[in-house]
């Protein structure tokens, strides 16, 4: 989650501490989860993926040891200086930001080594570990996590909560379609992988509802680029900055809605949290573009792009029929998360005082 620092300010540790209390983290996690490995699986061997696995021992510790990681370092840096601006959102939001990025690491770190450890099942099939061996190995995985985790968390960024929220959502949802028990779901909606009671269900709805934590938070740090932005511009921007962190952050609430409130279980809450999310983004992108100074021509003929693909891919579905609702889906929801990278990077540079004026997408 590294990249510009413009927006967070340049206090907080060096360097050389970062990378030193990440390999500390990384060193404790190594021991804890091999110790626990070898004490679970004594006297056995098992696989590397799949039920009572090495691998979904693995997972699970990586992911606690890297939200952990990740909320120790976000702490400890903050208290040291570093994103000082945050000290004006109130207690509540910013406790439940620290909650929502914390959630979205453990959760990417556990889908990372679920992936791989699939992956390595499916190149060595039949092939079991002893205990020892698998205390080496889950304890590699975690360490490797953990590290990434203290490093991410030390140094936040807009464009590294994009990442965050758009690889969460990504990982989330392939996991959930390679487990979903009813193999004809596309056949109806991606909706249809929440509405099972199985692991693959609640992964896919947990996934939605930490992307949308992860969107709120990203408003302010979107809201505080904006902010700087517009000064530098000689334009006072307390409204607009508001209202603008306003329409971001209630994208993000109604994602998290959309995946608290399954479409089985209240269908006009979740398709009219999933309609609502549509419009606040046309409006929020029609405020931001059409209010913000200086912002690159460049970058507001691809939202006009992405407009009308979005357009395209709903007249594909209706009246032309040409695939289904899923696919609809599908395109769509890959031209939004595509926008919402390149928009970030664009408010990254919009704030730093960079060439404002430039394209955003060569700047990728």
């Amino acid at each position: 989650m590294g990249g510009s620092q413009t927006n967070t300010g340049a206090a907080g540790s060096s360097g050389l501490a970062l990378e030193s209390r990440a390999t500390r983290f990384a060193i404790v996690a190594f021991v804890l989860t091999g110790v626990v490995t070898i004490f679970v699986f004594h006297g056995t061997h098992a696989p590397l993926a799949g039920d009572g696995s090495i691998g979904a021992l693995a997972a699970w510790a990586a992911g606690g040891f890297a939200a952990a990681a990740f909320a120790t370092s976000f702490t400890i840096e903050v208290r040291r200086g570093h994103a000082a601006w945050r000290a004006r959102l109130p207690l509540v939001k910013r406790l439940i930001d620290v909650f929502g990025m914390s959630m979205a690491m453990g959760i990417l770190a556990y889908l990372i080594v679920t992936a791989v450890a699939q992956l390595f099942q499916q190149g060595f099939l039949g092939m079991t570990v002893d205990a020892y061996g698998g205390g080496v190995l889950s304890g590699a995985a975690a360490a490797a996590l953990v590290y990434a985790a203290s490093l991410a968390g030390a140094r936040v960024t807009s464009e590294g909560l994009a990442m965050l929220a758009t690889l969460v959502l990504f990982m989330g949802t392939m996991a959930s379609m390679l487990s979903a028990p009813d193999e004809s779901w596309w056949q109806l909606h991606f909706s249809q992988l929440g509405n099972s009671e199985s692991m693959s269900g609640y992964r896919f709805n947990l996934s939605l509802m930490v992307t949308g934590l992860v969107l709120t938070v990203l408003a302010n740090y979107l809201g505080r680029d904006f902010e700087i932005g517009m000064r530098m511009r000689g334009h006072e921007p307390a409204r607009l900055v508001r209202l603008l962190s306003w329409l971001f952050a209630c994208i993000g609430v109604l994602l998290a809605i959309v995946g608290l409130v399954p479409d089985a279980v209240n269908f006009a809450v979740h398709v009219g949290s999933a309609s609502g999310m549509v419009v606040l983004f046309v409006v929020f992108a029609t405020v931001a573009l059409r209010s913000l100074p200086g912002v690159p021509k460049d970058f507001i003929a691809f939202t006009v792009g992405v407009v009308i693909g979005i357009a395209v891919s709903i007249a594909l579905w209706i009246p032309i029929g040409y695939y289904n609702l899923t696919g609809m889906e599908f395109i769509a929801a890959g031209l939004l998360f595509a926008w919402l990278m390149v928009f970030v990077r664009m408010v990254t540079v919009y704030g730093s005082g960079g060439a404002v004026a430039s394209n955003p997408l060569s700047e990728l």
